[in-house]
């Protein structure tokens, strides 16, 4: 319920006859009923739609039926597993969340202990962090990364890109991922070695959980992979067919700085492990409407390390995962 309430209460700032929906599947039940129990501790109208009772999974679209209740509704919480095929139904969901003007919050993928544990640290500190990192960001800031694991990374940064919060209060026609807490953007210039022990995205990275005992290391040059290394050889071919796909799937998009106090340990889910304090890589795609970068990709592939040391314009931030300025 601690978690529950501090989305119902902090991210969607939910008000007395509110109309909520929340939007599951049968895994993500308990949740659910968590939500909407805070949401109508509040004051709020709760309706839930279980996806399974209006469909076969996978979903290729969202069914009209959903997309009817999305419409009424002010807050729209959508709590499924991450099943694949089914990104167009969670793009028009959103999509139809955002032209209703209802504040949306976004947990795909999201186990119940990641839920629990990426929502123990009340948020106004994630919030607060953030907006303090991001004012201590300079448009050709440096960043560097080091991990015990073997990561040793330099970000530039320039000043036509721009950081964009994942974590704040939810205004009407956004959303929101849940678990949140991040800075991102797109990098200007990438080279290294950057070794993800925590978790990778995608269906095989799901699959594969937790990546301690076989950590994917990416060499970087002119922020394309150069080499790619895994004593997992299925993972390492997932990576290498990844980055020899379309045109700059090989290239870093996205650099993401983890902000959620309240991650304290990786737990192989790339929703959860991309909030922990530290830096994170995306392959493929940058948004560049959001970042301002010059180029793009249709796909992406993100990694998450643990236990990263980050020294932001030669002055240390993160330290084994642990914020060391701002807090």
């Amino acid at each position: 319920m601690t978690p529950a309430a501090r989305v119902a209460e902090e991210i969607l700032a939910l008000r007395p006859q509110e109309r909520v929906l929340v939007a599951h599947d049968q895994e993500n039940l308990p949740q659910a009923l968590a939500l909407a129990f805070a949401a109508e501790a509040l004051g709020a109208v709760v309706t839930r739609a279980e996806v399974e009772s209006v469909g076969v999974r996978p979903l290729g679209n969202c069914p009209p039926s959903l997309l009817a209740q999305v419409s009424a509704s002010e807050a729209t919480i959508l709590a499924i597993r991450d099943v694949g095929g089914e990104q167009p139904m969670r793009q028009a969901f959103v999509t139809a969340a955002s032209a209703a003007r209802a504040r949306h919050v976004h947990m795909v993928g999201v186990s119940r202990r990641s839920f629990v544990e990426s929502l123990m640290t009340s948020l106004s500190r994630v919030f607060d962090l953030s907006d303090a990192l991001r004012r201590a960001l300079r448009p050709a800031s440096h960043i560097s990364v080091r991990s015990a694991a073997g990561t040793r990374l330099e970000v530039d940064m320039a000043p036509s890109l721009r950081w964009v919060t994942n974590g704040s209060v939810v205004r009407r026609g956004d959303w929101v991922n849940v678990p949140c807490g991040a800075l991102f953007s797109s990098p200007h210039r990438v080279s290294g070695t950057y070794v993800a022990d925590a978790s990778m995205s995608g269906p095989e990275g799901a699959a594969a959980g937790l990546l301690t005992a076989r950590p994917v290391r990416l060499e970087l040059e002119g922020s394309r992979v150069r080499r790619v290394e895994c004593a997992d050889a299925s993972l390492a071919r997932v990576v290498t067919r990844f980055i020899a796909g379309a045109g700059g799937q090989d290239r870093v998009g996205l650099v993401n700085l983890g902000t959620n106090l309240g991650v304290l340990s990786a737990l192989g889910e790339m929703t959860h492990d991309e909030t922990m304090p530290g830096l994170h890589i995306s392959l493929g795609q940058s948004f560049p409407e959001l970042t301002g970068a010059a180029s793009t990709a249709a796909a992406q592939l993100a990694f998450a390390g643990a236990s990263l040391d980050v020294d932001l314009d030669g002055t240390a931030l993160v330290r084994r995962g642990r914020f060391v300025r701002f807090v």
